[in-house]
């Protein structure tokens, strides 16, 4: 069973950071990761669907900093539900964190036995 929990934790953590890079703007791996039911409600407080989201994705031009992220862990709530938590940050040019939050995803292991985004909340940091 620990195999099983490390195994699926690097599958998960790996499909969260893969919202953070390149396949953030694909189509086809956005209707492949979110849920249909997702939910997001960013830091800034405003609520999304997965409809919002795909939109503003697919249409994002990368001109911002790449975001990062660490201090993962991994909670199963049950067998198909699992909550992730992490911190994110981008980088100045001076190379000092900003834009810092607290991260937390629900993923729900579908039908098709993939794992899928159903809920995203971030929190900013205090400095």
């Amino acid at each position: 069973m620990v195999q099983e929990n490390l195994a699926i934790f690097k599958l998960i953590k790996q499909l969260e950071v893969s919202l953070h890079g390149e396949k953030r703007n694909h189509a086809d791996w956005l209707n492949t990761v979110l849920h249909d039911d997702f939910l997001e409600i960013s830091k800034s407080g405003h609520i999304y669907t997965k409809k919002i989201v795909f939109n503003e994705l697919t249409a994002e031009i990368k001109t911002t900093s790449p975001i990062f992220s660490h201090h993962f862990s991994i909670n199963r709530l049950d067998e198909n539900i699992a909550l992730l938590t992490y911190q994110s940050y981008e980088m100045d040019q001076a190379g000092n964190p900003f834009n810092q939050a607290l991260r937390s995803s629900i993923w729900q292991l579908s039908s098709g036995n993939t794992w899928q985004l159903r809920f995203h909340q971030g929190t900013p940091m205090t400095a």
